[in-house]
């Protein structure tokens, strides 16, 4: 057993309480609900051929990165499409933003963690969006249908 500093531990708790209300889509909340969470945004529902066709456009729901550590916005990324997998939302905005020169941290590591093994059961692609919805500061990803192959 390892044994942490006083403020450590304090930090830790803090981290974590603040990840489980604002960060973590339990399996229990409604759509309805999401609209609260201050990452997560209900926008109009829309295609990925509709949404390269039409300016005014937008995916079901947008998940900002800004701010987040390489860590955390790798934590947040999994849970976030394991969720929208779970409740069958298929159309996702993720923004990374551009970093500086153009060369942002989570920007160049987003597609290399969509790449990963782990997301395959869960995603069928994810392309740079259109300039409206972010340009190269945001990833459109398109989610797996949950229905699609249940047999009955």
């Amino acid at each position: 057993m390892v044994l942490i500093s006083k403020n450590d531990k304090k930090v830790w708790e803090s981290y974590i309480s603040n990840f489980q209300k604002t960060i973590l889509l339990p399996h229990n909340t409604s759509s309805s609900n999401l609209k609260n969470k201050n990452i997560y945004k209900n926008v109009k529902s829309s295609s990925f051929s509709s949404l390269s066709k039409k300016k005014g456009s937008k995916p079901d729901f947008v998940l900002d990165l800004h701010g987040h550590s390489l860590y955390s916005a790798k934590l947040t990324l999994n849970k976030y499409i394991v969720n929208c997998y779970e409740k069958n939302i298929r159309n996702v905005l993720i923004i990374t933003g551009k970093g500086h020169n153009n060369k942002g941290v989570l920007k160049e590591e987003l597609p290399k963690w969509l790449s990963e093994k782990f997301f395959e059961k869960f995603l069928v692609n994810y392309k740079i969006a259109p300039k409206h919805l972010g340009g190269e500061g945001a990833l459109l990803i398109r989610v797996k249908n949950k229905f699609k192959n249940l047999n009955f």
